[in-house]
């Protein structure tokens, strides 16, 4: 109730102050909660960008290293080809090599056996003696050894 223009306080007078002053403090709890919500929502923004800015340049690695696999990939593809290549060359040496080798075998066995049933008219009829067949003999099964490891390694 109000008398000549200053209100009159009564028992509901306090209630009505209190009112007031807990609308200001949830008027004001509501502004701080904005503002603070805009804040997180603008960090928020910040961390998405940082983040998409971090895939980014993830991405443009992944890339690269892709390229770089992809060109060591066809590097050793090739050197493996040519590896496979030099390889087959060097069966077909070894094969022809050994043909060559088990020839010369049997020329030598056939001379030495020539020499047991002719005596040494036979080797010096074809110019060579015991030792020199000996010699090829060992020499020959020498080269057996070596090529045989040679093709098991």
């Amino acid at each position: 109730m109000v008398v000549c223009g200053v209100p009159k306080f009564t028992e509901s007078t306090p209630f009505l102050l209190s009112s007031s002053d807990d609308h200001q403090d949830s008027t004001l709890r509501k502004r701080k909660r904005m503002i603070s919500n805009r804040e997180s929502a603008r960090r928020s923004r910040i961390r998405k960008k940082k983040h998409l800015g971090d895939l980014v340049l993830q991405v443009s690695q992944l890339v690269s290293d892709s390229k770089h696999m992809a060109i060591n990939l066809k590097d050793t593809t090739q050197m493996y080809l040519n590896l496979e290549y030099e390889n087959s060359i060097l069966r077909t040496q070894l094969a022809e090599l050994t043909h060559r080798l088990e020839s010369l075998t049997n020329i030598i066995y056939g001379f030495s056996s020539l020499s047991d049933n002719y005596g040494t008219e036979a080797s010096i009829m074809l110019g060579m003696d015991d030792a020199l067949l000996v010699h090829c003999d060992n020499m020959l099964h020498d080269n057996e050894h070596f090529m045989v490891e040679m093709f098991l390694n």
